[in-house]
């Protein structure tokens, strides 16, 4: 931060850690507020702050990778923070004069950028019939979808394509982990696996051929 106000630089960081003894919640965290928002010395001089720089504190879950379409909505609403961070997008906002109930969808506006996540696709012909009455400013809104796949809804937001970005999710959550997470390792030895396909290509090879008839092959 010291080096963004002595250089007019634009350097973000993210701090990872397991918080072992509140050292992230009682000391990283309540400096960095501190010297964003001023401070005191022990002497009593006020040091004024490095105001033009945002702190936001988020914690992590284990979510599990069976893609079925409750883990994957749960996948969509905990990665909300992800989202802000790569849009740099964190002040939640009137979506065209109306507040958006967090149930189904989340609506983040700054600086004429502008980021819409989506949670429940039953609401998408309602959000798409507001965005009709919005007027055309800044930069597109940049909407994620839930989505069982990789369609975004693009006919539901036909009549506004000049208005809209879209991304279906978890889809695009789903690529951007298979880069960086290991697969998952089988729950059965080679040995086992060996003896199931034995098994299975006996069974396929039993179906392919029918059975001779008495007597020998004709």
């Amino acid at each position: 931060m010291q080096l963004n106000a002595d250089d007019g630089g634009k350097r973000t960081c993210i701090l990872c850690t397991n918080n072992e003894k509140n050292i992230c919640e009682d000391v990283t965290y309540e400096r960095n507020k501190r010297v964003i928002l001023g401070y005191t010395k022990p002497n009593g001089e006020f040091v004024e702050g490095l105001h033009d720089n945002n702190l936001r504190y988020y914690r992590t879950e284990f979510l599990s990778r069976e893609r079925t379409v409750k883990n994957m909505r749960r996948l969509v609403q905990a990665s909300t923070g992800l989202l802000c961070i790569k849009n740099d997008l964190y002040t939640e906002a009137l979506f065209g004069g109306r507040k958006l109930n967090p149930t189904y969808a989340r609506y983040f506006e700054h600086g004429g950028r502008r980021m819409l996540v989506i949670y429940d696709e039953r609401a998408i012909p309602f959000i798409a019939d507001i965005i009709k009455t919005m007027p055309k400013e800044g930069e597109k809104i940049k909407v994620y979808v839930f989505s069982h796949g990789s369609y975004a809804y693009d006919d539901e937001f036909a009549e506004v394509p000049d208005r809209v970005t879209l991304c279906a999710l978890p889809q695009a959550i789903y690529d951007a982990y298979r880069k960086v997470l290991p697969r998952q390792k089988p729950k059965f030895l080679a040995d086992d696996i060996v003896e199931e396909n034995t098994e299975t290509d006996d069974i396929q090879m039993g179906g392919l051929f029918a059975a001779e008839p008495e007597g020998g092959a004709q």
